[in-house]
C-alpha cells in the first residue's frame, strides 16, 4: 500500500478537522516565546482564523494558569524556557480593545468571528480568575457559561461533605435568560439549598462517574427529575451536564446547560468541548475561591481563638462572668438561634450519673443569657442530647432533615431543627460542661467547619472554667486556712492569765540573769526567769520604747512562743534562751551593734528567740506531712512560717507599731536571719566572709557584707554550746547526740529505738569525740575566728571553742586506743586467752571513758 503525500494543504486540513489533536500539540510541544510570536504574526497581518481560534485562546489560558502552578501537569521539562504572559495581560488590558470586547461579551460564541471567539474566551477566563468570593464566581461562571454555550439556563451544584464523611452536591445558583439581561438566583427548596446525593439523579450520576451526559431530551430521560420542571412551570428539553474537576483530578462540582438557543436546539459536539475546556478554568477558580474561604475562615477562627483568650485571661474569678462572656463571642462565628452551655458534675452514687448544675441559655435574637430552671431544663428536648455527651464524652448531631425525623418541638413551641453537642472538657480529659448550639440560619446543616470551630471553643470554654474552679477553690482554702489559722493562733497563744502575771512581773538585769557572760547557761534560770530574760533582752536594747511595743503583747509573743517548742531534748525552749543570750552578748559584750541598725538588731533577737520554733524529728522522715512539704526547702522554712504565724496574730505582734516600709524590711530580714541558721550554704557564706573580713578595713555599710555578717551571727549563735564551759557542753552534746542516735535508728527500715539505751552508749564512747572534733574544726573554730577577727572583743568564743576542742580531741584518741585494745584481744592468735581477761579489758576501757563521758540513764519509753 503506497503512502500519501504530506503536504500543507493535507497537514492544514488534518488540523482542521482535528482540533483536540492540535491543542494537545500545542501545549505538549510549543513555548509559549513561539506563542507569542505567532500572536504577534497575527496581528500583523490582521488574519482570520477558523475553529482553532478557540483552542489558541485556551492555549494561551492554560499556559497563563501555568504561571501560578494551578496545573502542575503542564509544568513540563520546557518550563525552563517559558517566559511570562504580561505581553498577553496587556492585550486584555488594552482600552482600545475594552470596548469591542464589552460588546462581544453580550453575543454568543457562534455570533462572533474567529479573533473575536479567542477574545471572549479569553476574556472570561480572566473575569472568573480574579474573583475569589465563592458566591459571585458562581454568578460568573453560569453568566459565562451560557454566554459561550448559547443555552437558556443553567445551574451549578458544587461538592459537599456531611458531618459522617458522605459526599453529596449542594446547589449554589440557577441561572435564567430574561429580556433585561441574564438573571442569576440561589436554587432552593423552603429556603433550604437543594442537596443531591451522588449517583442519584443526571447530576449526581455525573458527580459519581466522573463522566459528562448530554440528552436530547429531558423529559424521555427516566434519570431526570421532573419534579424541579414541574414547581417552576419551566420545560427542559436538551440538557448538557458536566464534572467541574480540581487539579486533583477530583470532582469538587457539577454544571448543567439547558435549551440550546437557535438551530435544532441540542448542544453540539462543539458546545460539549467549549463547556469543558471554560470548566477546567472553573475548577481551578473554584478551587481557588474555596481555598480562600478557608483561610477566611480561618482567620475568623484565630480572631475567635484571640477573643476566647484575652476573656478567660481576663475572667479568671468568676465562672459565671466567664461563660456569659464566651457565649455571646461564639454567636459571631456560628450563626445560629441559641447557644447553652451546660455545667455538669458527676454524682456520687455507685452509678456514678450525671447531674446538671448550671445551665446557661443565649438567645441570639435579643442576645439575653437567662438560666434555665430544673424543671425547664427536663422538659426541654435538646437536654438529652447534652447529658448522653456529658455520660460518653463524645459529640453529638441532631439533624432532622437529613436524618428525615421531624423536629423537636419544646412545651414552650419552640422548634428544633438541627443540634450540635460538644463535650467540654478540663486538664485531666473530665466531662465538666457541654456546649449546644442549636438551628443553624438559613435552615442550614452544620457543617464540619462549625464542628471545628466548637470543637476548638469547649477546649477554651474547658480551660476557662478549670481555671475558674480551681481559683474558686483556692479561694475557699485560703478561707478555710484563715479560719485554720485563727484556731491554731487561739490555741497556740499563751492565756490571758498567763500574760497578766507576766506583765506584772520585775523586769530583772541583766547582770543579775549572767545575760552578758559567755558561761551563761540556761540551766542557772528558772522556768519563769527564761521569759522574763526575754523581756530583759529587749528592755536593754531599747526596743520597747524604740519600737512602742506594747508590754501585754510582749509578754503574750514570748510566751506563746515559748508555749510552741516541743519539749524534746535539744531543740526546746530552753535552747532557743541560749541562742538569744549569745546573741546579745555579740551585740552587747562584742560592740556588733555599732555596725547593725536598729531594724537589724531586732530582727535578729526575735530571729533567735524563733530559729527552731516547732521543732519536730519527723519532718526528717520520708513521707511524713511536714517532709513533704518542706522537701526541696531546708527545714528552717518551717520555722520561719511558723515565726510569721505568731506575727500573723494581733495579739502576739510584736512588729505591730512599724509603719509599711518598716514591717516589710523587718519582715525580710527576719525571714533571712532564720534561714541562714541551715548549714548547708554554711561553706559558701565563710568563705565570702572571710574574703571580707580578710581586707584591711571592712566597709560595713555595704548591704552584701552586713548580710553575710547576719548569717555568721545567727550560726554562731545556734551553735554557743561549742564555747561554754567544758561541764556543760558534754552534757549538751550528749543530748543532742542522743536524739540523733533516735532518729538514725528509727529512720532504717524496719529500726526500732534501743530504750535500754546500751547502743546508744556504746555509740557515744566510739563516735561521738571523733564527730565532734570535726565539726569544731570544719564548723566552729572558723566561724569564732573570723568573727574575733572582725570583733575583737568576742576573742573570748574562740579561745572557749579551741579548749572544749582539746578535749574532745583526748577522747578521740582514748576512743581509738580502746578499740585497737578489743580488737587485739578478739584475735585469733588470742583465742585461748579467757573470756574474764577480755571482759575486764573491755570494761576498764568503758571505765576510763565514762569517767569524762557520764554514762546516761535508759531512754524512757
Amino acid at each position: 500500500m503506497s503512502k500519501k503525500k504530506l503536504t500543507k494543504d493535507w497537514v492544514g486540513n488534518y488540523l482542521k478537522n482535528n482540533p483536540s489533536f492540535l491543542t494537545d500539540f500545542v501545549v505538549k510541544n510549543v513555548p509559549l516565546t513561539m506563542l507569542l510570536e505567532w500572536r504577534k504574526d497575527k496581528e500583523t497581518r490582521k488574519s482570520n482564523v477558523a475553529k482553532d481560534g478557540v483552542f489558541s485562546g485556551a492555549v494561551k489560558s492554560i499556559q497563563k494558569m501555568s504561571k501560578s502552578q494551578a496545573l502542575p501537569d503542564l509544568a513540563v521539562a520546557e518550563v525552563g524556557q517559558r517566559k511570562t504572559i504580561s505581553d498577553l495581560k496587556e492585550f486584555i488590558e488594552d482600552p482600545e480593545k475594552k470596548e469591542s470586547r464589552q460588546l462581544q461579551r453580550k453575543k454568543t460564541m457562534g455570533e462572533l468571528t474567529g479573533p473575536q471567539q479567542e477574545d471572549l474566551f479569553f476574556e472570561l477566563i480572566l473575569d472568573i480568575a480574579h474573583e475569589l468570593a465563592v458566591d459571585a464566581l458562581c454568578n460568573k461562571i453560569l453568566s459565562n457559561v451560557a454566554m459561550l454555550t448559547g443555552s437558556d439556563r443553567c445551574s451549578l451544584f458544587l461538592v459537599r461533605v456531611s458531618g459522617k464523611g458522605q459526599q453529596f452536591l449542594e446547589s449554589k445558583l440557577f441561572e435564567s435568560s430574561d429580556p433585561a439581561g441574564r438573571i442569576c438566583t440561589p436554587m432552593q427548596e423552603g429556603g433550604i439549598s437543594v442537596q443531591i446525593p451522588f449517583g442519584k439523579g443526571i447530576a449526581g450520576l455525573v458527580a459519581q462517574t466522573k463522566k459528562p451526559v448530554n440528552v436530547v431530551d429531558a423529559h424521555k430521560d427516566e434519570r431526570f427529575n421532573t419534579e424541579i420542571d414541574r414547581k417552576t412551570g419551566y420545560r427542559t428539553k436538551s440538557l448538557l451536564t458536566m464534572p467541574v474537576f480540581n487539579f486533583e483530578g477530583s470532582v469538587i462540582g457539577v454544571a448543567q446547560i439547558m435549551n440550546k438557543q437557535g438551530g435544532d436546539e441540542v448542544f453540539s459536539k462543539q458546545d460539549e468541548w467549549i463547556f469543558e475546556k471554560f470548566l477546567v478554568f472553573c475548577g481551578i477558580s473554584l478551587t481557588n475561591a474555596e481555598l480562600f474561604g478557608l483561610s477566611l475562615s480561618e482567620f475568623k477562627m484565630n480572631k475567635l481563638l484571640l477573643v476566647l483568650t484575652k476573656g478567660i485571661f481576663a475572667e479568671q474569678t468568676k465562672l459565671d462572668s466567664l461563660t456569659r462572656r464566651i457565649m455571646l463571642d461564639i454567636h459571631s462565628i456560628i450563626s445560629c438561634d441559641r447557644c447553652i452551655m451546660y455545667l455538669v458534675n458527676f454524682t456520687a452514687s455507685v452509678e456514678q450519673d450525671v447531674e446538671i448544675t448550671k445551665a446557661y441559655d443565649l438567645t441570639v435574637s435579643d442576645k439575653t443569657i437567662l438560666n434555665p430552671s430544673d424543671d425547664a431544663l427536663k422538659k426541654f428536648p435538646a437536654t438529652n442530647f447534652a447529658l448522653q455527651v456529658a455520660r460518653t464524652g463524645e459529640s453529638h448531631e441532631f439533624d432532622a432533615k437529613n436524618q428525615e425525623v421531624e423536629p423537636l418541638v419544646s412545651d414552650t413551641g419552640y422548634e428544633i431543627r438541627s443540634v450540635m453537642s460538644m463535650p467540654v472538657l478540663d486538664t485531666h480529659k473530665h466531662v465538666v460542661g457541654v456546649v449546644q448550639l442549636i438551628n443553624k440560619f438559613n435552615n442550614e446543616a452544620f457543617n464540619p467547619s462549625d464542628i471545628k470551630t466548637i470543637a476548638t471553643f469547649a477546649l477554651f470554654c474547658g480551660l476557662g472554667i478549670y481555671n475558674c474552679r480551681l481559683y474558686e477553690s483556692m479561694v475557699k482554702m485560703i478561707a478555710r486556712q484563715k479560719v485554720n489559722l485563727d484556731v491554731l493562733s487561739y490555741y497556740a497563744a499563751a492565756s490571758d492569765s498567763e500574760t497578766s502575771d507576766l506583765v506584772s512581773s520585775t523586769v530583772l538585769k541583766s547582770q543579775k540573769l549572767k545575760l552578758t557572760a559567755l558561761d551563761f547557761f540556761d540551766s542557772s534560770l528558772s522556768d519563769s526567769e527564761t521569759a522574763k530574760a526575754i523581756i530583759t533582752i529587749f528592755t536593754e536594747l531599747n526596743f520597747i520604747e524604740h519600737f512602742r511595743i506594747q508590754t501585754d503583747i510582749l509578754c503574750r509573743w514570748i510566751l506563746s512562743v515559748k508555749k510552741n517548742y516541743r519539749p524534746y531534748p535539744y531543740h526546746n525552749w530552753r535552747h532557743a534562751v541560749n541562742v538569744v543570750q549569745m546573741m546579745f552578748y555579740c551585740i552587747t559584750v562584742g560592740d556588733v551593734k555599732s555596725v547593725l541598725s536598729e531594724l537589724e538588731k531586732f530582727a535578729l533577737i526575735v530571729a533567735s528567740v524563733c530559729h527552731d520554733l516547732d521543732y519536730r524529728p519527723e519532718i526528717f522522715r520520708i513521707k511524713q506531712p511536714l517532709q513533704m512539704l518542706y522537701s526541696l526547702q531546708s527545714v528552717e522554712h518551717h520555722y520561719a512560717d511558723q515565726c510569721i504565724m505568731l506575727l500573723n496574730h494581733e495579739k502576739t505582734n510584736v512588729f505591730h507599731s512599724l509603719g509599711t516600709d518598716e514591717y516589710r524590711v523587718v519582715l525580710e530580714l527576719l525571714e533571712s536571719c532564720i534561714l541562714s541558721a541551715d548549714l548547708t550554704d554554711f561553706t559558701k557564706n565563710i568563705k565570702s566572709f572571710q574574703d571580707i573580713v580578710s581586707k584591711e578595713k571592712v566597709n560595713w555599710t555595704v548591704d552584701y557584707n552586713r548580710r553575710l555578717l547576719r548569717s555568721m551571727l545567727m550560726a554562731g549563735s545556734d551553735v554557743c554550746i561549742t564555747c561554754k564551759p567544758w561541764s556543760t557542753q558534754v552534757k549538751v552534746v550528749q543530748a543532742i547526740f542522743t536524739d540523733y542516735c533516735r532518729l538514725t535508728e528509727e529512720g532504717r527500715p524496719g529500726g526500732k529505738p534501743d530504750k535500754s539505751g546500751a547502743s546508744v552508749q556504746k555509740r557515744m564512747r566510739t563516735e561521738l569525740p571523733k564527730m565532734q572534733v570535726a565539726f569544731l574544726d570544719a564548723v566552729c573554730l572558723p566561724l569564732y575566728l573570723l568573727l574575733s577577727n572582725a570583733f575583737p572583743l568576742l576573742k573570748p568564743t574562740h579561745d572557749a571553742c579551741l579548749a572544749n576542742r582539746s578535749q574532745w580531741k583526748k577522747h578521740a584518741e582514748e576512743a581509738q586506743r580502746s578499740a585497737k585494745s578489743t580488737l587485739s584481744h578478739t584475735s585469733p592468735s588470742s583465742a585461748s586467752s579467757s573470756s574474764s581477761s577480755s571482759s575486764s579489758s573491755s570494761s576498764s576501757s568503758s571505765s576510763s571513758s565514762s569517767s569524762s563521758l557520764p554514762t546516761l540513764p535508759p531512754q524512757p519509753p
